[in-house]
């Protein structure tokens, strides 16, 4: 028995398309008006690419859940820059954490690197600097393309929040954002930047943010379990 998918029409959409998450949820888009009652037979005869689309995901998830849990992490995974980093761990007498970027992403942490209290500190400031260099050119970027200014930004670790942007244009970006798939990067500072035109989540602010990203209910829905894909060691 085939897994339970849910439907979206679409104005946008000319013929039916099967969408597969991160998560392995089955998503079947359908241009406005289709005859639904047609869907289980079309998700039937493609069942063996879902089934193998959702086995690859699940492998994946179970690789990459194994660098999420516990601390001292051999590999931190930064799906925005679809890159993996080995991160090697190596004592001296040194009395404080230096971090040593190598060749093919890889992290060495040098110094007393048995007290993970100071390891993690260290790596959580690695990853703002990360996040800085590429969090902050790419909302130039986007904000040239959609004309939306704004007036600074900042990148940090809060807990709760991707993004927020003040009364006063300022946007603050959170650098676990780099755990988070391109296009949910893209979706946080698209969303940002239309509350330096709408303070607020109005129908007018919504529709803003549907000119610059028309995908943003599924985005908005995936992005609700997108603490799910930072690891342990960031909280």
């Amino acid at each position: 028995m085939s897994k339970p998918y849910s439907i979206r029409e679409s104005k946008r959409a000319k013929y039916v398309s099967l969408k597969v998450s991160s998560g392995g949820a089955l998503e079947v888009v359908i241009p406005a008006g289709f005859d639904r009652t047609t869907i289980p037979k079309i998700v039937a005869t493609k069942q063996d690419w879902i089934n193998r689309v959702q086995q690859k995901l699940a492998q994946q998830q179970s690789e990459r859940d194994e660098s999420l849990t516990g601390p001292f992490p051999q590999r931190i995974e930064l799906a925005a820059l679809n890159q993996i980093w080995q991160v090697d761990y190596c004592p001296t007498s040194i009395p404080v954490i230096m971090p040593s970027v190598y060749p093919h992403q890889q992290l060495r942490l040098l110094g007393p690197v048995e007290n993970w209290g100071l390891c993690q500190a260290e790596l959580k400031r690695w990853l703002i600097k990360t996040a800085k260099r590429q969090l902050i050119p790419l909302l130039s970027t986007l904000s040239e393309e959609t004309g939306l200014a704004y007036a600074g930004v900042s990148v940090r670790s809060p807990k709760t929040r991707w993004g927020s942007c003040s009364a006063k244009h300022r946007i603050n970006l959170n650098s676990k954002l780099l755990f988070l798939r391109p296009a949910l990067v893209r979706y946080v500072l698209v969303h940002e930047l239309c509350h330096t035109i709408h303070f607020n989540h109005s129908a007018a602010f919504w529709s803003l943010v549907g000119q610059f990203e028309p995908d943003y209910l599924a985005l908005r829905q995936e992005l609700k379990a997108g603490h799910y894909r930072v690891p342990q060691w960031m909280e």
